[in-house]
């Protein structure tokens, strides 16, 4: 007797499973993967100017919204440039070094600001540097994915803010499609909004938020895996 009461209840068990399943229960939802991430770039992305860096950087803000276990590896250095032959090369710092020592899944790239501020600045010169950077980046151990930035407006220089939109801009272009790489416009995002500017060049915490929600969305919409 005993023993059909539990085959009873154990029918009654598995029809509930059975209709819940059909009212649209569902399996929970599985947990992102944590992930690797470098940011290259110059002040702008070492966050220069701001009261409280670790807190109000974008980099800082971008690995806040990843999940669990991600680690954001911030190699921004104020003053660098692309051009191997510019006044402060990138590619000649310390955290340059330790960049290129480090393993992730993508990488985030932002550097011209400081190039087309530049006296000897040359379109050419700056395009064929910033491909060879990215196509060493993606010659990287685990070839992480690679985000071009185009960098923010430049409210202090309306000269340097049109060098900006009219030649750098189109060579960042043109070496993300070269490259198969996602961009971020930050340049259209910031035209018009001077108030996230508190010197015309480098972002404050909102200008800063501001950058961060855009980098996540093209997280979300740039990985491989999306």
């Amino acid at each position: 007797m005993r023993v059909r009461a539990m085959l009873a209840v154990g029918s009654i068990v598995a029809a509930l499973a059975v209709l819940l399943a059909g009212c649209g229960a569902k399996e929970p939802a599985p947990q992102a993967d944590p992930l690797r991430i470098s940011c290259v770039g110059d002040s702008i992305t070492y966050g220069f100017g701001l009261a409280d860096r670790a807190e109000e950087c974008w980099v800082s803000l971008v690995a806040d919204a990843l999940p669990e276990g991600s680690r954001v590896a911030n190699f921004g250095v104020s003053g660098a440039c692309v051009r191997a032959d510019g006044h402060y090369p990138w590619e000649e710092t310390l955290r340059a070094v330790e960049f290129w020592e480090v393993e992730e899944e993508i990488v985030i790239v932002m550097l011209g600001t400081n190039d087309v501020c530049d006296a000897a600045w040359s379109a050419e010169v700056f395009e064929r540097d910033y491909r060879e950077l990215v196509e060493k980046i993606r010659a990287k151990p685990g070839a992480p994915q690679v985000i071009v930035m185009l960098p923010p407006a430049i409210h202090a220089s309306s000269e340097a803010d049109a060098r900006l939109a009219d030649e750098a801009i189109p060579a960042l272009e043109r070496v993300a499609q070269h490259a198969g790489a996602c961009i971020v416009d930050l340049h259209a995002l910031t035209a018009d909004h001077p108030e996230w500017f508190d010197d015309g060049l480098h972002p404050n915490a909102e200008g800063n938020a501001a950058i961060a929600a855009a980098v996540e969305e093209a997280l979300r919409s740039c990985r491989r895996d999306a």
